[in-house]
């Protein structure tokens, strides 16, 4: 009798649960029903947002918005920035964004006005903010169809709480182990309005955090007042001429030819042979210098450029030399004759750009600076050996590994390939490939490919590799 009474109530406890999640389920359905069905909205809203670990940058706006969802068009205007680094976009700082034709126009404040109107591809890694976010995702629906696909790689919770004095539903998301976080982000708090069911303000968190990495809170949220194209443009003076001006890709298309291997009967080493040399190998050096060259291309953007690098591990910095580049994006360098270093006597990085943007001088920005970086793999300083090997242990861990024989330049070397495990998110590449020079273990070619865009391919060169050359830091004469 007292084990049938325990299984009763057992049996009780678990019909509750399963009613209870099944309500929180309908719940969260029903908010992102009606986030996905508004026609359009204004508002004004804080943003927070951080990065690094060693030298947190963080970033707080307030900014007023307006978004049409169909046809798409969005705009947002910066009344309030609060940054702990160099900021370009600061107050009054104006972006468009015009899905008819998917580009984001932009009108910068103070002198960088005199650019004028600077129009940058969706895709393009700079219109990202420093948790993945970009104007094209900042519409209420926008936010919530993340979450909802949060949460079918995850689980839901649901409690009742407040938001600045009134009653709100708020929902947990936590993804699943094992699947991919974007942006580092793995847990999300979503705040709704019990009345409405319109979003209010969400909070996002990397593992292992209870503080939000960022959050964004909603005021003057007005929905369906009837806005048309008309009324979406850029509030005072801007200039009809840009000095930023880029190729357009049919002139770089020609330059983005594959890097040529043959692939040979012989028999070779293991892939996990391959991949603990090559892993010795990168643990043993304290600096290299190299000549670059990189085929980089992803929806609509192309780049073809050479670099001298030079690299060196501690203290941390690197030297990247521009000789030859041409691109149909905004690069912060913008052409060749630029040289971008980290300087370890103040851990910062210095650009001198090329072309028109030499104009500006020397720039310093800090070395977390998330403009500097890029998921797509489109900055050669960043597939740096030791860098590689961290993604390989990373980002690729407990992937698919062959390797082969090839020809290369006429040299019997290794080729390893390594397909990543489980969901590969927009903007990640799905596989790397290397050629080794056995002689070193050391890669001469770096491929990133696999991404959302199936034609989508980082290729880079890697020749004259000279260990240990005796550089010094900020030299770029080498």
């Amino acid at each position: 009798m007292r084990r049938l009474i325990l299984g009763l109530a057992l049996l009780f406890l678990i019909s509750a649960e399963t009613v209870e999640q099944k309500k929180t389920l309908e719940s969260f359905d029903q908010a992102v029903k009606t986030a996905v069905a508004l026609k359009d909205c204004t508002m004004r809203f804080k943003l927070y947002a951080a990065t690094g670990k060693n030298n947190e940058m963080n970033f707080y706006s307030v900014q007023e918005g307006k978004y049409l969802h169909h046809p798409l068009l969005y705009y947002q205007r910066r009344d309030e920035v609060k940054a702990t680094y160099k900021e370009q976009g600061g107050v009054g700082f104006q972006e468009i964004y015009r899905g008819d034709v998917d580009i984001t126009e932009i009108l910068m404040p103070g002198a960088y006005r005199a650019l004028g109107l600077v129009k940058l591809l969706p895709e393009d890694p700079k219109g990202f903010g420093m948790n993945g976010g970009s104007l094209k995702s900042m519409a209420p629906w926008d936010s919530m169809e993340i979450f909802a696909k949060m949460a079918r790689i995850g689980k839901v919770s649901m409690e009742n709480g407040t938001l600045n004095n009134k009653p709100c539903l708020v929902f947990e998301i936590v993804q699943n182990p094992g699947t991919y976080y974007n942006a580092g982000i793995n847990r999300a708090k979503v705040y709704v309005d019990p009345q409405t069911n319109l979003i209010n303000r969400f909070e996002q968190f990397r593992p292992g955090s209870d503080k939000p990495c960022a959050w964004e809170e909603y005021m003057d949220l007005k929905v369906n007042i009837g806005l048309t194209p008309e009324q979406f443009s850029f509030e005072g003076f801007k200039s009809p001429f840009s000095l930023v001006k880029s190729p357009p890709s049919s002139e770089v298309d020609p330059m983005l030819t594959p890097i040529v291997r043959k692939r040979l009967p012989d028999s070779g080493p293991e892939a996990a042979t391959v991949l603990a040399n090559f892993n010795k190998a990168v643990d043993n050096i304290n600096s290299y210098r190299a000549d670059l060259s990189m085929r980089f291309r992803y929806k609509r953007l192309r780049l073809y450029r050479e670099d001298r690098y030079a690299y060196n591990r501690k203290p941390y910095w690197f030297t990247l030399a521009t000789t030859a580049q041409k691109a149909d994006y905004i690069l912060l360098n913008h052409s060749a004759g630029a040289v971008l270093w980290i300087d370890p006597s103040d851990n910062n990085i210095h650009i001198i750009g090329g072309g028109v943007q030499r104009l500006l001088g020397e720039q310093v920005f800090s070395s977390t600076d998330y403009k500097f970086f890029s998921t797509l793999g489109d900055n050669p300083y960043e597939l740096a050996f030791p860098h590689v090997q961290a993604l390989l242990k990373g980002y690729f861990s407990g992937g698919k590994a062959e390797a082969w024989v090839v020809d290369y330049k006429g040299r019997k070397m290794w080729e390893v390939s390594v397909s990543r495990a489980g969901e590969v998110w927009e903007r990640h590449p799905g596989k790397i490939n290397l050629v080794i020079d056995p002689e070193t273990s050391l890669p001469r070619v770096i491929e990133l490919s696999g991404y959302d865009d199936p034609r989508a391919v980082v290729a880079m060169t890697v020749d004259n590799i000279k260990l240990n050359p005796g550089i010094k830091p900020t030299e770029t004469k080498f």
